[in-house]
């Protein structure tokens, strides 16, 4: 598939207005429903960022109109805020695929196993790097230092292991992530980290690391299974590496005009930025709204 034009005017793919009972929908969050940095010169609040009226009012009329949809995200499940579960949604991809809800119940879930889990933190504590353990019930910051983590200040922060086992006694953590800085602080561990995880730029200075065998893509495709209707029609809408499976899962992958140019690549249709409500703008293109 080929790049499309991010000007409306100029659409790849003409309406299609698509049947809403066989036609599931995936939207990433940052960068896609919500956009990035201060807003109106507040303080940056990485976690709680809001959509726009503009998109509140678009899912309102998708719902209205019989489609279901799904929240797909590297965020982990309580990092869900409220602005967030406001969208009336089918359900949620969380933890960049290991994690699926559907109607407010957690219907799948994979962790990172505990023996992976304890020599990945062990190696990190060796480092200068901060790292963020994130789990559907509790997320952990391992900051070997005692640096805070910008933007997380709130959860609690933890030394080595022992630290994690105290907060978070039963593991469950499905991925992790490191800022920009600390990925390049962590020196040799980087290539443990490669070795044995996923590891996405999400273009937001953010890396994502998730198991080997789990990504966006893998939650898409056991969304729909558990939904039961395999010959859905399938729509996702993304803007960095984090959602290249995602967008390769599904019939009509929607790339965001801020999107990375590897995203672009690989999409049927280019909307506007975030910052211009691109989602809004695709889904009228498509008569989805």
């Amino acid at each position: 598939m080929s790049e499309a034009s991010v000007t409306p005017a100029q659409p790849q793919i003409a309406n299609t207005h698509e049947d809403p009972a066989s036609t599931v929908l995936f939207f990433d969050v940052d960068g896609t429903i919500v956009g990035h940095g201060n807003v109106d010169g507040e303080p940056d609040d990485f976690i709680g960022r809001k959509p726009t009226p503009a998109i509140y009012e678009a899912f309102e009329r998708l719902h209205n109109n019989g489609y279901k949809s799904f929240i797909c995200t590297g965020r982990p499940l309580c990092l869900i805020p409220d602005s967030l579960r406001a969208l009336p949604v089918t359900g949620y991809v969380t933890g960049a695929g290991a994690v699926v809800t559907i109607d407010g119940k957690i219907v799948l879930e994979e962790t990172i196993p505990a023996d992976l889990l304890e020599q990945t933190v062990r190696v990190l504590e060796k480092t200068d790097g901060i790292a963020m353990f994130e789990g559907s019930k509790q997320c952990v910051v391992l900051s070997p230092n005692n640096e805070p983590y910008k933007g997380f200040e709130q959860v609690p922060h933890v030394r080595n292991f022992e630290g994690v086992c105290e907060v978070a006694p039963d593991l469950g953590f499905n991925k992790f992530g490191l800022d920009e800085a600390s990925m390049g602080r962590i020196g040799d561990a980087r290539n443990y980290l490669e070795e044995h995880f996923n590891v996405f730029n999400l273009g937001l200075g953010l890396y994502d690391l998730t198991m080997k065998g789990f990504d966006k893509g893998v939650g898409v495709r056991r969304a729909i299974d558990l939904l039961g209707d395999s010959s859905a029609r399938t729509f996702a809408f993304g803007d960095s590496e984090n959602d290249l499976a995602m967008l390769q899962a599904v019939d009509v992958p929607v790339a965001m005009g801020n999107a990375l140019d590897s995203v672009k690549a690989i999409a049927a249709y280019v909307t506007d930025s975030v910052e211009d409500d691109g989602v809004v703008t695709a889904l009228e293109h498509f008569g989805l709204i």
